[in-house]
């Protein structure tokens, strides 16, 4: 049956993008971020395909954690943004799953428990998000040293994507006077993406690229050979042809200045595509490119393929992916690219190639 809309999956791509991250920064483990549905991707889809191809993996949520624990039951797992309470930490303890460690009232909990989850210490170098601070690390170290505790120190970068960015190399001198003083014998992680990409002073021990698995980068004009995993496809509806001064869509915003062909498209903003998108947004059909014409609608767009060349009803216009990167798309709508990889709805089916 004809689909309407519908992302297709590379996933060769997204082995291709961890393979660049290992180029990257060759000597740390690789920490795979599949958080929120693995950015709009599918979580058990990308961790079945980076099984063999990474060193862990990490999620956000608990019930994330519950679904790879049951189909990678020997896969490092970590947990990053979660409340736990005792029953969540009892059950990351008995499945192996790793905990990021940054509040006093888990620190007294896990300090409680005869059998600990594995532990990812957050120290707060500078993004002021989660974490302990400097003030507080010495003692919470102290502590976990003391019941025997051993795991992984992490924090995060605020501004790792601006290179240029002081606070950066502050976060990173910070972190390394903790680790040295505090925990030098615990491994060490705070590169994202844009670590991994702009700051290998930062490298240490895990890394933990999320974006760049997926194809976009987040440091502008890097040249790293990523390759999108997701290509964005709808189909053409329609036609109007509509003379010049006349206008299309919601509101009459977009007015003709020449006689026109417009082809309405089967994807709106009830699939994720933005509904506030700048009138120079394109996509990409018949092997070029074609402006938008008018509002997003909820279920449809409008595309001006007056000079687009012989188009018909089931033409496959690509939104982003290949062809089209998500990055300028993002910017079109004034935003970034992992929130257009996220909001891509559940009623868009996504078709895997491999």
């Amino acid at each position: 049956m004809l689909q309407t809309v519908w992302a297709e999956l590379d996933l060769s791509a997204l082995r291709h993008n961890l393979a660049q991250v290992r180029a990257c920064a060759p000597r740390a483990r690789v920490m795979a971020m599949l958080k929120a549905d693995a950015y709009g991707h599918g979580l058990l889809t990308c961790a079945r395909a980076l099984a063999e191809e990474a060193d862990g993996i990490a999620v956000a949520r608990l019930d994330e954690a519950e679904r790879l624990r049951n189909e990678l039951p020997h896969m490092p797992l970590l947990l990053t943004a979660s409340a736990l309470d005792d029953e969540a930490l009892r059950w990351c303890a008995a499945h192996a799953v790793a905990i990021t460690l940054h509040d006093h009232s888990v620190l007294e909990r896990i300090l409680r428990m005869a059998d600990t989850p594995p532990l990812w210490l957050k120290f707060n170098s500078g993004m002021n998000r989660l974490g302990f601070s400097p003030s507080q690390f010495k003692d919470v170290a102290r502590r976990l040293c003391d019941k025997g505790v051993h795991g992984v120190m992490m924090s995060h970068f605020a501004c790792a994507d601006e290179p240029l960015n002081p606070l950066t190399q502050a976060q990173i001198a910070a972190f390394r006077q903790a680790h040295a003083e505090h925990l030098p014998d615990w491994p060490a992680s705070m590169a994202n993406s844009a670590g991994v990409i702009a700051h290998p002073d930062s490298h240490a021990d895990w890394v933990r690229p999320g974006i760049m698995l997926y194809g976009s980068s987040p440091i502008a004009g890097a040249d790293l050979d990523l390759r999108p995993v997701m290509t964005l496809k709808a189909r053409i509806l329609g036609f109007q042809d509509v003379a010049a001064g006349q206008s299309v869509g919601y509101g009459g915003d977009w007015v003709a200045s020449r006689p026109s062909r417009i082809a309405t498209v089967g994807i709106g903003y009830g699939d994720g595509y933005p509904r506030r998108i700048a009138p120079s947004a394109q996509a990409w059909v018949n092997g070029q490119r074609v402006p938008l014409a008018g509002r997003v609608s909820m279920d449809m767009l409008a595309l001006d393929v007056t000079a687009a060349g012989d188009v018909a009803v089931g033409e496959v216009v690509t939104l982003w992916g290949r062809n089209l990167p998500v990055d300028e798309v993002a910017a079109h709508a004034g935003t970034i690219s992992y929130e257009l990889l996220c909001r891509v709805k559940g009623r868009v089916q996504r078709v895997i190639r491999d």
